[in-house]
């Protein structure tokens, strides 16, 4: 990550939290903490096996998806974000393009969630997850067994909805994914 993109998490981790006062109010927060954790450390697990229909319910329907580092996107809705998991196209900010969906969808990836933290704001109905990822991509295409890996960090925003399930609206993903040989054309 570059200093900037580490700076933007550094802000999240130095937020200030209201203390809780009450029993009550210091057992929400570690329920609502844990429900957060358990979004995200279920999206690399969701992303990994593909199973978008699933992922997708822990996205509010206007969902924000920023990529930065040496990818760049930003998409709004439900309906405009399904398609870029599906098919990735994967706008990198450099010269080299990213290899076609049909090959990425062949890839076994894995995502390596470290490093999280979670911080409440003082209406308990938004919250922000963080934390360092490495992403493996392997393939044995054509006999070969080619490995690739990267790094990066998220910044997920919650919220919490009427249903009191916690949601992601926002997530930014920091990604080093243009310097993965396998994500190279």
């Amino acid at each position: 990550m570059q200093d900037a993109e580490l700076a933007r998490i550094i802000e999240i981790f130095q937020k200030p939290e209201p203390p809780r006062a009450t029993l009550e109010e210091r057992v929400q927060a570690i329920e609502d903490r844990e429900a957060i954790r358990h979004v995200l450390m279920g999206y690399g697990y969701l992303c990994d096996a593909r199973r978008w229909d699933d992922l997708f319910e822990h996205y509010t329907d206007d969902i924000e998806r920023e990529l930065a580092g040496t990818l760049t996107e930003n998409v709004k809705g439900k309906d405009q974000l399904r398609p870029l998991y599906e098919a990735p196209a994967l706008p990198n900010t450099g010269d080299g393009a990213a290899p076609p969906a049909s090959r990425i969808n062949t890839y076994e990836l894995r995502h390596l969630i470290v490093g999280d933290f979670v911080r409440l704001d003082p209406s308990g109905t938004k919250g922000w997850a963080c934390a360092a990822y490495s992403l493996v991509a392997s393939s044995d295409a054509d006999d070969t067994f080619v490995r690739g890996q990267h790094e990066g960090g998220y910044i997920f925003e919650m919220r919490k909805c009427d249903d009191g399930a916690w949601r992601v609206a926002k997530m930014t993903v920091f990604s080093e994914n243009a310097r993965n040989p396998l994500f190279q054309s």
